[in-house]
């Protein structure tokens, strides 16, 4: 599996869960670009914890009642 491939299946895994906490997939592709672009300023790097670490920030930005960037 190419480090492509493996990141978009890590995000597909993401995006499911938080689908699956109530969070609107109409927000979801954006909420994943802003941790995307946190983890970014964070230095972090990809694998199940960014993802772990990513799902976890953007269920508190939403019960936080923020909304996710355009």
């Amino acid at each position: 599996m190419t480090d492509d491939a493996l990141r978009r299946s890590l995000r597909a895994v993401a995006a499911a869960r938080l689908l699956a906490t109530g969070v609107p997939m109409v927000e979801i592709r954006r909420w994943c670009d802003a941790w995307e672009a946190e983890a970014g300023r964070r230095g972090l790097e990809m694998g199940a914890p960014y993802w772990e670490d990513g799902v976890r920030w953007i269920l508190s930005e939403v019960a936080k009642g923020q909304r996710p960037p355009d």
